[in-house]
């Protein structure tokens, strides 16, 4: 997704910042449902990331049978599983201040060789149930390949799954740039 240079110099610039990243929660305040490390403010790349995510919506809202929408300024995290991380099922707009998100994406980039196992996406197809989307039986698991992205709808339920990182050293964390596209209006 991004041209090696600029990937070698994202996954740098995470590790100069390993004390810029805090203990994620959610908006339950339940410690149980996600274990992971986050960073919120990231100008340096932000930019590239948003620009790249723009370059490529044309075509994977056409992929996704999604008609072009307007959308606001599209949000961006940079999150660190390590050793016993993991983010149980949820969506990514189920709550009113997440409401108008329609797309998420999730960025991996970690250091060759890869030092840990785990941490595939498990992105459930969904259905409505009492008007409100819930996950079906079945689903689809998406592996944290280096330099890649996917995307989704963000009513979908999806999960991360628990990772393993023998070292639990940061640097050979599964790291992600994920973030959310949020019809404007």
């Amino acid at each position: 997704f991004l041209p090696p240079q600029q990937h070698q110099q994202l996954l740098q610039y995470v590790l100069r910042h390993k004390t810029d990243f805090v203990n994620t929660s959610t908006s339950t305040h339940d410690r149980t449902h996600r274990r992971s490390k986050v960073m919120y403010d990231f100008p340096e790349f932000a930019a590239l990331i948003i620009q790249q995510i723009q370059a490529v919506l044309p075509s994977v809202t056409a992929q996704l049978g999604l008609a072009p929408f307007p959308y606001s300024p599209v949000e961006a995290q940079i999150t660190a599983h390590n050793d016993g991380n993991y983010y149980k099922v949820h969506n990514d707009n189920g709550s009113p201040d997440t409401a108008s998100r329609e797309l998420t994406f999730v960025y991996y980039f970690n250091r060759e060789p890869k030092a840990f196992s785990g941490g595939q996406l498990r992105l459930y197809d969904s259905r409505i149930e009492h008007s409100f989307f819930v996950k079906a039986e079945s689903f689809k698991t998406i592996e944290p390949r280096n330099n890649s992205i996917v995307f989704f709808m963000s009513r979908h339920m999806h999960e991360v799954l628990p990772v393993r990182c023998p070292s639990k050293a940061f640097a050979d964390s599964r790291f992600t740039v994920n973030g959310w596209i949020r019809r404007a209006g």
